[in-house]
């Protein structure tokens, strides 16, 4: 199901990049990750991977809440995504903005879960909607 906007002006909003520190713990947490040999309980496989995506967090009317954020993936899977941050993000939906190769895909995702990841913190969950668009034109510094 796709979702429009309830507004058709978009704000301009500045990005919270990626730090460094949490790139460098995602492609570790990558590099030493072992292949899962027992039953798998859910029905479609996640694949890991580190990649840079921006959220930002949305009301229940799929309206921008905040500033858009860059975040790192820890897994992907037709119908979910699993990320990494330096805080906590309180919010039920986030708007993820996801490229690969030449293609953009902007999703609404449910969030279902968050839990401490050494330094930093891991969280995830299900699309629900996706998007025309992402919600806001991110201002790059």
């Amino acid at each position: 199901m796709r979702s429009a906007l309830l507004t058709d002006t978009k704000s301009r909003r500045p990005l919270q990049k990626l730090t460094q520190e949490l790139s460098d713990f995602a492609k570790r947490q990558f590099l030493n990750s072992t292949v899962y040999k027992g039953g798998e309980r859910r029905q479609d496989k996640q694949h890991t991977m580190a990649i840079p995506v921006v959220v930002i967090m949305l009301d229940e009317q799929n309206q921008p809440v905040g500033d858009p954020i860059e975040v790192i993936t820890r897994d992907v899977s037709p119908t979910s995504i699993g990320f990494f941050h330096t805080e906590i993000l309180d919010a039920d939906r986030l708007a993820v903005k996801l490229k690969l190769a030449d293609t953009e895909v902007n999703l609404v995702v449910l969030m279902e879960w968050q839990a401490d990841a050494g330094p930093f913190y891991g969280m995830g969950g299900a699309y629900i909607e996706k998007l025309d668009a992402f919600p806001v034109d991110i201002e790059l510094s």
